[in-house]
């Protein structure tokens, strides 16, 4: 049997849409501790963030998927900022400059950590295949969640805020 491009496209198409579910179905497990500068020069360390629920998403303005999402991000950022819950991005840009005037642009206020290095070092450390990927962190520093989007992501939160 010839293994064609679409066959691979296919495969590839049912994967990605698979994926994102059964990594979220799955049980807690504890989320890997980083410390990494964000762009306001602050150090930010995700075990300093314990007993608040925390966003952990990996995206780059290259991505066309990650500029989709901007718009709910901003939803929940602007719905939970002042609640016990934190955002964290992490971009994967090589283009650092272009990263940080789409940050101001697009008003994404929270924690922002666009450094080559850094993104490098957290990707790996989440095992980040693809993004947009996002993690929840649970106020015990377990992720009980990955890849969720739109009104799922802001469902998830609000129910872990209640």
């Amino acid at each position: 049997m010839k293994i064609t491009r679409r066959m691979l496209l296919l495969v590839w198409l049912v994967v990605m849409l698979i994926t994102p579910a059964a990594a979220s179905a799955n049980e807690s497990v504890p989320a890997p501790d980083f410390s990494a500068v964000a762009t306001s020069g602050k150090s930010i360390t995700l075990s300093n963030l314990r007993g608040k629920i925390v966003l952990l998403d990996f995206w780059a303005t290259w991505c066309p998927p990650c500029r989709v999402e901007v718009p709910f991000l901003l939803d929940v950022f602007k719905t939970f900022k002042d609640r016990d819950f934190v955002m964290v991005s992490i971009s994967l840009d090589r283009d650092l400059e272009a990263a940080r005037r789409f940050v101001k642009e697009k008003g994404m206020d929270w924690v922002q950590v666009i450094d080559r290095e850094a993104g490098d070092r957290l990707s790996s450390l989440y095992a980040v295949d693809y993004i947009p990927a996002t993690f929840i962190i649970d106020r015990q520093g377990r992720i009980v969640a990955q890849n969720l989007r739109g009104a799922e992501l802001k469902e998830m939160i609000a129910g872990m805020l209640k």
